[in-house]
């Protein structure tokens, strides 16, 4: 190609070419245009391409250049367009860029560059667009920055850029958009911010900048986004921000504006998006907010309101997101909130809410979340409640409801979280409510049918001849310690026979200390329902708090379950299976009970609950970034990879879901639930029942008898450990996309699968990943994903590749720019496939 040397314009943009630039390029003295962006080229970028003296565009963007920029490109005088972001291009910004004077669009973003902002770019007069987003820029903002007298467009944001955002960045009377935000900018607003009257968006969100909101801001009459959350800003909002008559987005959270919400707010009839939480907001809710009927998302939380929820907000019949918790709002719910219709999240709790919740609530049938919770509400749950088809979060827990729970709660298709604790509810738990995931009734009225006899000591020394026998058989094999109680009141160890004092009457060892059958009674209270932090399909987990100040977790077997085989089998396999398995990424078992009147595990306690819970919780599935989701998929895969391929024989677990994932206080993952899980033997048929959470098990679509069960262990009734992969994908999906991937798992269209692409499918609540090694792992783990999807279970990989791959860090096979990489793209890739 070097010897195409009448050669005017080249465009190979947007293909899959490799490997290096050629240096030979450099021949092509009579080139103006270069580009080969969105390709998979790596290596540097050839000085020689400093002999293009006519060049007029060079653009290399979206590629894998990881070099520095080469400094002859100060000798491209004629550039008007250089655009070398998403790359991985490290070093620092020349200062010899400042030489090229007539450079109208200078793009850098998304790549890995250090070092300050040279202040030689100050004689880029003719400067309409500069971008260096998502770098590792640090030092202060040049004054010279105020030579670009032309500019339109700057972003500087995502890098660690500090000290005082310039006066003279008041000389940009041409600019449009001003984005500085996630950097370390202190100091004040400059007042003269008011003079950028062309400004549309401006995003200082982010920084450590403190002083008031200055009343010029009021100039900014274009203004569609003012986005300046997460700083310290401190006064109260001032008046002029009501002449924003374009204003779309106003984001002011997380800052310490004090004084009332000032009235005309109301003047912002274009508003989509108001957030005003975790301020010291004072005084009340103003009626006129129901004059922004455009709203689609309302957020007053965590301030300093009182008086009632207007009326007025019965106007806002756009609202998808409803959010005034913690404050001191009072008064009852406004009836009018049924005229929401489109609204799907409603957070209310922490407030002083009075009176029953109104039924009209129950009009809103796209609700998906509710938490009323720590109010002083009363009245009884309307029957209606079934009406609202999409709910799966609902929190009612510490107010005054009484009456009894209504059946048709617990029939709502997607309903996986209740919270109804600390209430005045009584009568029964109804049926279909206790097959809700993740359930919470403690500190009610209700009938208690779990509680174990009274005669503890009775029950004890039955214990202690029952379990003894495996305590030593487990104590010789697994480190496990039992001890009972002696009659002189000394203990023989099972595993030492050392003598010691003890005053239990059954004593359960672990690596911690020990556990005592009365420990479990009195820190439960005779398993009080108050305890109770969940109820699953054969048992209630209680929290515990030990003599120690150590807390564990106990899951005890329902009484009524303890006399059907199925579900005693099922608990001993648990307790079985447990001892036998150490791993980081599995749920440690500290000890367990097997009478049949008192049947319960003791486990390591999980303060994040289950993985399933997080996601499905906004507030906590945003404290979940991308790094700790991709650490989340890792530590799946070293577990079942343990299980799989470090086990023997090998343990097939049979029941992978988000709901058998725990997080620890650190959002580590923890594999659980071992109730249905199954040892591999070689020599056996490994034939079993169907076993598995539904919309986890691997997809067939086999008729027997007339019934189709749907999945392929229905079909083969054969134990592999390709349905753990398989139920591995879709949960590596799951922490992706935060929520069930349940059309991509039905989607068999490639047409539809080559218009979705990956960066649509990632949980919308987290901001698009930035981080190049991020941005890989997402990739990784995607790709992965999709293998272990495969309809052919001979065609997915072992969990034990997977599990290296993540150790290795091993990048996926994918060339292309991050936001183009489609779903069909992700599918057929080749990875892991050996036949």
């Amino acid at each position: 190609m070097g010897r195409l040397r009448n050669l005017v314009h080249l465009d190979l943009s947007d293909n899959y070419i490799e490997g290096y630039i050629l240096p030979t390029l450099g021949h092509l003295s009579k080139l103006e245009n270069l580009n080969l962006s969105s390709n998979a080229l790596d290596g540097n970028i050839p000085s020689t391409l400093g002999h293009l003296t006519r060049l007029t565009t060079l653009a290399i963007a979206s590629n894998q250049i990881n070099s520095s920029i080469p400094l002859e490109i100060e000798n491209l005088n004629f550039l008007q367009v250089l655009d070398l972001s998403r790359n991985e291009i490290g070093g620092s910004i020349p200062s010899t860029l400042g030489h090229l004077k007539r450079l109208r669009s200078l793009d850098l973003s998304l790549n890995e560059l250090v070092g300050p902002i040279p202040s030689s770019l100050g004689h880029l007069t003719e400067l309409t667009f500069f971008n260096i987003y998502s770098n590792r820029i640090n030092g202060s903002i040049p004054l010279e920055i105020g030579n670009f007298n032309f500019l339109q467009v700057l972003d500087l944001s995502y890098n660690k850029l500090e000290g005082p955002i310039p006066s003279t960045i008041a000389n940009l009377v041409n600019l449009t958009s001003l984005f500085l935000c996630n950097n370390s900018q202190t100091g004040f607003i400059p007042s003269t911010l008011g003079h950028l009257n062309r400004l549309t968006s401006l995003d200082l969100s982010g920084n450590n900048l403190v002083g008031p909101i200055p009343s010029s801001v009021g100039h900014l009459a274009q203004l569609t986004t003012f986005d300046m959350h997460s700083n310290r800003i401190n006064g109260s909002i001032p008046l002029e921000i009501g002449n924003f008559n374009f204003l779309q987005v106003l984001d002011l959270s997380y800052n310490k504006l004090e004084g009332p919400i000032p009235s005309t707010i109301a003047s912002l009839v274009n508003l989509t998006s108001l957030f005003l939480c975790n301020n010291s907001q004072t005084g009340f809710i103003p009626s006129t907010l129901g004059h922004l009927n455009r709203l689609t998302s309302l957020d007053l939380s965590g301030n300093n309101l009182v008086g009632p929820i207007p009326s007025s907000v019965g106007h806002l019949t756009q609202l998808t997101t409803f959010d005034m918790h913690s404050n001191r709002i009072n008064g009852s719910i406004p009836l009018e909130i049924g005229n929401l219709k489109h609204v799907e999240d409603v957070y209310l709790f922490n407030n002083k809410l009075d009176g029953p919740i109104p039924p009209q609530l129950l009009n809103c049938s796209r609700l998906r979340a509710l938490s009323l919770s720590n109010n002083l509400l009363s009245g009884s749950i309307p029957s209606e409640i079934g009406k609202l088809k999409e709910l799966y979060y609902l929190d009612l827990s510490q107010n005054f409801i009484n009456g009894k729970i209504p059946s048709q709660l617990g029939e709502i298709p997607s309903i996986d979280t209740v919270n109804l604790c600390t209430n005045n509810l009584y009568g029964s738990i109804p049926e279909s409510l206790r097959k809700v995931p993740s359930l919470c009734v403690d500190g009610n009225n209700f009938e208690v049918e779990n509680s174990p006899p009274p005669h503890h000591k009775k029950i004890a020394t039955r214990l202690v001849a029952i379990i003894l026998p495996m305590a030593a058989f487990l104590a010789l094999k697994f480190g496990f310690l039992f001890v009972r109680r002696r009659r002189d009141k000394k203990v023989e160890s099972a595993e030492t026979g050392e003598i010691t004092k003890c005053a239990d009457e059954f004593a359960i060892w672990n690596y911690d200390g020990r556990i005592t059958f009365q420990d479990m009674i009195e820190a439960t209270e005779d398993f009080h329902i108050k305890y109770c932090i969940g109820t699953g399909g054969y048992g209630s987990v209680y929290r515990a708090r030990l003599p120690s100040g150590k807390v564990v977790a106990l899951k005890k077997l329902h009484r009524s379950e303890t006399e059907e085989l199925a579900s005693l089998e099922s608990f001993r396999n648990e307790a079985r299976l447990l001892s036998q398995i150490r791993h980081r990424n599995i749920v440690k078992l500290y000890g367990f009970c097997l009478h049949r009147k008192c049947m319960f595990l003791i486990y390591e306690y999980m303060e994040m609950g289950s993985l399933f819970c997080v996601l499905r919780t906004d507030e906590e599935a945003i404290g979940v970034d991308w790094a700790k989701r991709v650490n989340i998929v890792k530590g799946m895969a070293h577990a079942l990879s343990y299980l799989h391929h470090h086990c023997t024989p090998p343990i097939v677990h049979r029941d992978i879901s988000s709901n058998n994932v725990l997080l620890n206080s650190e959002l580590e993952a923890f594999v659980a639930d071992f109730g249905v899980a199954r040892l591999l033997n070689f020599d056996s048929s490994n034939r079993t029942l169907l076993a598995g959470t539904s919309g986890y098990i691997a997809p067939g679509n086999i008729t027997n008898k007339g019934f189709c069960f749907h999945t392929e262990l229905a079909y083969t009734m054969v134990v592999t450990e390709k349905c753990d992969v398989y139920s591995f994908g879709v949960v590596a999906l799951e922490v992706l996309m935060g929520n069930h991937p349940g059309e991509i798992l039905s989607s068999s269209s490639s047409s539809l699968d080559k218009n979705i692409k990956l960066i649509d499918l990632l949980d919308p609540r987290l901001s698009p990943p930035v981080d190049q090694k991020i941005r890989q792992d997402i990739i990784l783990v995607s790709t992965v994903a999709f293998s272990c999807l495969r309809s052919q279970p001979k065609s997915r990989p072992t969990m034990q590749l997977v599990s290296n791959d993540f150790i290795a860090r091993n990048k996926a096979p994918m060339q292309k720019p991050f936001h183009e990489i489609s779903i069909l793209e992700l599918r057929n890739q080749e990875m892991y496939l050996v036949d």
